[in-house]
C-alpha cells in the first residue's frame, strides 16, 4: 500500500469530510487533528518509521490498543481522554471504510476496539447560598468587578459552555425587552436563551463603564490588554471569585468549581425549580435528553441525602416481636383470630 495514499487519506479526511461535509467547529477539528497526530507518532516510533515511511497496512488493532495503553501508563491520560483519542481513530477508519470499501476489513476490526468503561463522577455544583456568596464577594466598583460580575452572572442565567460564552459578540445580546442572547454552541447549532432583568443590568453597566456602544460588534468580554477573553481566562475568573468567596463560604474550599460547574449548577438549579427537562436541554443546548437525565441522578441523591440527615425524626421501631410469638402454641392463638 502506497503512503501517498495515508497522506491523501488523513488530509481528505480533516479537509474535505470533518470540515466541508459534517461541519463541525474548529475545536473539534483540533481536537481530531491532536490524537491522529499522537497516533501516527506512536506508530513511527512502534514500526520504527519516519512518518513519511508509514502505510496504511502499518496501522493494525494491535496498534491502536498498543496506543492506549501508551496513554494511560506512559502518558498519564484519564478513561475519558483515551476513549476521546479512540472516538477520533474510529471517525477516521469510519470515514476511510465508507471512501475505499478495499479496507472494509482492516476498518472493522479497528472500529470493533472497544471504549473503555469508567465510574461517572458526580458533577461539582454549587448551593444557591454558595451562588449569592460569590457575587457578594465582588467589588463592583472596578471595571474587573463589573466584569467579572457580569460574566458571572450570565454563566449562572444561561448555563453556557466556556467557549460559548467567549464567542460572544455585543450585538449577539438583546439588551431591550423581551431580553435574550444568541449562543452558538457545539456542533454550530444555535439557541436562544431569555435573560433576568439583573444579568442585562450588570452588562449594561459593564458596556457603560468600558465605553462600549450596544450595537458595537465588538468582544463582550476582554481582558486587560483589551482583546477578547479565552476560555483559560473565564477558568481563571472563575477560580479567583471564588476562592475570594470561600472567606464568606468555607464550604468552597471543598470544592473544585470550573465554568462547566456553573453550568452543572444552573441545570440542577432548573430542575429543582421544577422546570421540564426538555426546557432544560434546549436552555443547555444538549444533543440528547440522556445528557439532561444526568441531573435528574444528582437531584435524586441530594434527596437521599436528606432523608438521611432526617432519618432520626422517624419513630424508632419497638423491640418488641408480634404477640402470637409469646404464645406456646400458635393454633390456639390462630383461632382467637
Amino acid at each position: 500500500m502506497s503512503n501517498d495514499n495515508l497522506a491523501t487519506w488523513v488530509r481528505s479526511f480533516f479537509e474535505q469530510h470533518l470540515v466541508s461535509q459534517r461541519g463541525l467547529s474548529s475545536h473539534t477539528v483540533l481536537a481530531y487533528r491532536d490524537s491522529l497526530k499522537l497516533f501516527l507518532e506512536f506508530a513511527c516510533l512502534r514500526r520504527r518509521k519516519s512518518c513519511t515511511q508509514l502505510t496504511l497496512d502499518d496501522l493494525k488493532p494491535d496498534l491502536v490498543r498498543g496506543f492506549l495503553g501508551h496513554l494511560e501508563s506512559v502518558r498519564k491520560n484519564t478513561v475519558a481522554t483515551r476513549n476521546a483519542r479512540l472516538a477520533a481513530i474510529h471517525a477516521f477508519f469510519q470515514y476511510l471504510a465508507s471512501i475505499d470499501p478495499r479496507h472494509m476489513a482492516q476498518c472493522q476490526l479497528i472500529l470493533a476496539v472497544p471504549f473503555k468503561r469508567h465510574a461517572r463522577r458526580v458533577p461539582q455544583y454549587l448551593e444557591r447560598q454558595e451562588v449569592q456568596k460569590i457575587f457578594a464577594s465582588i467589588d463592583t466598583r472596578r471595571l474587573l468587578g463589573q466584569r467579572d460580575d457580569a460574566l458571572l452572572r450570565l454563566l449562572y442565567n444561561t448555563g453556557m459552555r466556556a467557549q460559548e460564552v467567549v464567542d460572544l459578540n455585543i450585538t449577539h445580546l438583546r439588551l431591550t425587552r423581551p431580553y435574550h442572547v444568541l449562543i452558538h454552541g457545539k456542533g454550530r447549532k444555535q439557541r436562544t436563551c431569555p435573560l433576568w432583568k439583573e444579568t442585562i443590568n450588570s452588562v449594561k453597566t459593564y458596556l457603560e463603564r468600558r465605553g462600549s456602544e450596544i450595537a458595537d460588534s465588538s468582544p463582550l468580554f476582554v481582558n486587560i490588554d483589551g482583546n477578547r477573553l479565552t476560555r483559560f481566562g473565564v477558568r481563571y475568573i472563575v477560580a479567583h471569585r471564588v476562592a475570594a468567596a470561600a472567606k464568606l463560604s468555607p464550604s468552597l474550599l471543598t470544592k473544585n468549581i470550573s465554568p462547566h460547574s456553573i453550568r452543572h449548577t444552573t441545570a440542577l438549579h432548573l430542575l429543582q425549580s421544577n422546570v421540564d427537562l426538555s426546557m432544560i436541554r434546549s436552555w443547555l443546548g444538549h444533543a440528547s435528553i440522556e445528557t439532561t437525565n444526568t441531573y435528574v441522578e444528582i437531584d435524586l441523591e441530594m434527596k437521599r441525602k436528606t432523608l438521611k440527615a432526617s432519618e432520626h425524626l422517624m419513630p424508632k421501631r419497638s423491640n418488641k416481636g408480634p404477640s402470637w410469638s409469646q404464645q406456646n402454641d400458635l393454633l390456639a392463638w390462630l383461632s382467637k383470630l
